[in-house]
């Protein structure tokens, strides 16, 4: 048995420094948890150090090209700069942007085959598992061609260029074969082939029918890492190359494999991780997301033009109770801190796209092409946000019922937002215990009567424009109950 008795008025108390961005329940006990964290951050980031902002929008990009997934995206420049090409693969064709309208350029591709690009000698080359490889040199009036550097070229599901070559890998017929061309001729307009001969061509096998298939190429400064689901491998010239695993983790994504100003960052089913010579798992404070993932292979990853910002495309998650529909999950390199995003799609490809700014594109499930970040809204529609404090004892004790009157919170643009609470034992999830509504740029509540061992607060509203920003809350007035046993 247990009763309370009234021993202090409780000090005001300051919540307003919050730094370290998302961290799920999971990643360290509640006794530990750090005050200055969120269970939840839906929609915003942590950009500026100590405050919460809503995530900028989305802004389409073109005319919709049709109802279905984008299976690639890619931007082209060629040497000169003249011929700058945004291009986009969508059902059975692949199309350039020309001015606001999506133009056919190649036709008769495999619906739902992804496609893969890369940039040499003033061509585009492209993949996607089983048509030819064909190149194109971003001219309006030619087109891709199986033709000069594509010529005899091996069909292959992923390509990436290192150490003056071509690297093609995931051809249907050997899928843990990598090819490699030769290195540019030298003549007025270099170009390279290829020798594809079962027994003396230009190959290396990476442990041929060990049950795992190539999943990623991605060129390093000092390697080209070769992906398969669990296992991680590294080609260091056309006569070096690892013999055996280096690392025990791997991709299913090639998507995932994204190039940073520290590394090569990318999905394993246990995490998220840098490649920097060695590898670093880097999502262990999300990782009830993290277990959360169901489907490894369409994960998508794209690079802020900042370069200091990671995002990773997941699906659908469920956690903690919670369903998040197309869920984004962010990383900032420089501070080590994570956030989580919604959209109303999903995006399954990403290209960088130079347009006298630099922005980043996403491609989603319905045909559409984006730039990120870009605007208050996503194409027209309202952003909702939600983010959730952690458990607070406020006065720092876990044997005193904390009786809070007065509360002061510091925002901007949260007009309509409805602040809620929990206490230990409360059911996962019942936000029914009401604080009251955000009306001004700073909003003040009193008479309150929050009562509770532990509290924890969520606020949750929709922007339909305005900014928003948010710094925490102070606990002004209260009092402390000891809780007594018998």
């Amino acid at each position: 048995m247990f009763g309370e008795v009234l021993i202090n008025y409780m000090e005001p108390r300051i919540r307003d420094s919050i730094k370290s961005g998302l961290i799920t329940q999971s990643a360290i006990a509640e006794s530990d948890y750090p005050k200055d964290a969120m269970n939840e951050s839906l929609n915003f980031h942590f950009d500026t150090i100590g405050k919460m902002t809503l995530r900028g929008g989305l802004t389409q990009l073109g005319d919709t090209i049709s109802d279905s997934n984008i299976l690639g995206l890619y931007f082209f420049v060629d040497n000169a700069g003249v011929y700058k090409k945004l291009m986009a693969v969508n059902g059975t064709a692949l199309y350039y942007l020309s001015g606001n309208t999506w133009v056919s350029k190649r036709t008769g591709l495999t619906s739902g085959s992804k496609a893969r690009f890369t940039t040499m000698l003033d061509n585009v080359f492209m993949v996607n598992g089983t048509e030819a490889t064909a190149v194109w040199d971003g001219h309006p009036a030619t087109n891709f061609v199986t033709t000069g550097n594509a010529s005899n070229a091996p069909i292959g599901k992923f390509i990436d260029n290192y150490r003056s070559r071509i690297w093609i890998a995931g051809n249907p017929t050997y899928p843990d074969r990598i090819y490699y061309s030769t290195i540019p001729s030298a003549v007025t307009t270099p170009i390279v082939s290829w020798d594809t001969d079962v027994g003396t061509g230009q190959w290396i096998d990476i442990s041929p029918s060990d049950g795992e298939n190539i999943t990623a190429l991605k060129r390093t400064r000092g390697a080209l890492l070769v992906f398969k689901p669990s296992h991680t491998y590294r080609i260091f010239s056309i006569l070096q190359a690892d013999p055996d695993v280096q690392f025990n983790v791997g991709t299913y994504s090639q998507e995932s494999v994204v190039e940073t100003k520290n590394g090569i960052y990318f999905h394993s089913p246990t995490g998220f991780y840098r490649y920097d010579g060695n590898m670093v798992e880097v999502s262990r404070p999300i990782i009830d997301i993290v277990e959360a993932i169901t489907d490894y292979e369409n994960i998508a990853g794209y690079v802020e033009p900042d370069g200091d910002h990671i995002c990773w495309s997941i699906g659908d998650v469920t956690y903690g109770g919670t369903t998040y529909q197309n869920m984004v999950v962010r990383y900032t390199i420089s501070t080590q801190v994570w956030t989580h995003y919604t959209y109303p799609t999903r995006f399954l490809a990403s290209s960088t796209f130079v347009d006298g700014n630099i922005y980043t594109v996403v491609g989603d499930e319905d045909g559409k092409v984006y730039k990120t970040d870009i605007g208050t809204t996503d194409n027209g529609s309202s952003i909702f946000y939600s983010l959730i404090h952690p458990f607070d004892s406020i006065d720092g004790y876990s044997s005193t019922v904390k009786i809070i009157n007065k509360m002061f919170f510091r925002h901007s643009g949260m007009t309509g937002a409805s602040i809620t609470y929990q206490i230990p034992n409360d059911i996962t999830n019942d936000w029914r215990k009401k604080v009251g509504v955000m009306k001004n740029t700073e909003t003040g509540f009193s008479n309150l009567n929050v009562r509770g061992r532990e509290i924890k607060f969520r606020i949750s509203g929709t922007s339909k424009g305005e900014p928003v920003s948010y710094e925490g809350y102070e606990c002004l007035d209260g009092s402390s109950q000891l809780i007594t046993f018998t």
